[in-house]
């Protein structure tokens, strides 16, 4: 029996008045990590940003606590929806919703900083729009176009 056939079974033996969503996709919004002797549940949109620490990484939240993961930055970030969080550096990842200004190469979530690295600028640049011409942004694009 296929796994279509197997749901409308089930569908079909509920009680009228009964309101069932089977889904065989899992919440993206959200996951389980290994905290003090137990999986806790973490919800994406309260991250603000991530920090890494060699093999670890510092999950800062909106409400200003953080948690330590026995995972790298490359890890977590994985499990975190693309397009609401970007690394800026090697040991920095922000969410999007949350940035209030850009400063050279600098980035701010209220008053904490972040450097933003070369390797990343281009990526974080993308996931904006600017209103008027900026100096010196984008200006990798410019030499690669010349060539």
């Amino acid at each position: 029996m296929t796994q279509e056939q197997n749901n409308i079974e089930i569908e079909n033996n509920l009680p009228a008045g009964t309101a069932v969503v089977v889904s065989d996709r899992y919440r993206s919004d959200r996951f389980f990590v290994w905290y003090n002797d137990a999986y806790r549940i973490v919800l994406c949109s309260n991250i603000a940003w991530l920090q890494a620490d060699r093999d670890y990484c510092y999950l800062h939240f909106k409400n200003g606590t953080k948690m330590l993961v026995v995972h790298p930055l490359k890890d977590v970030l994985a499990m975190l929806p693309p397009e609401d969080f970007v690394r800026v550096h090697r040991s920095y990842a922000v969410c999007l919703d949350l940035l209030d200004r850009l400063v050279g190469n600098t980035i701010y979530i209220g008053k904490q900083d972040f450097p933003v690295s070369p390797a990343y600028r281009e990526d974080l640049h993308s996931c904006f729009r600017f209103l008027g011409k900026v100096k010196g942004l984008h200006k990798s694009k410019l030499v690669k176009n010349n060539k």
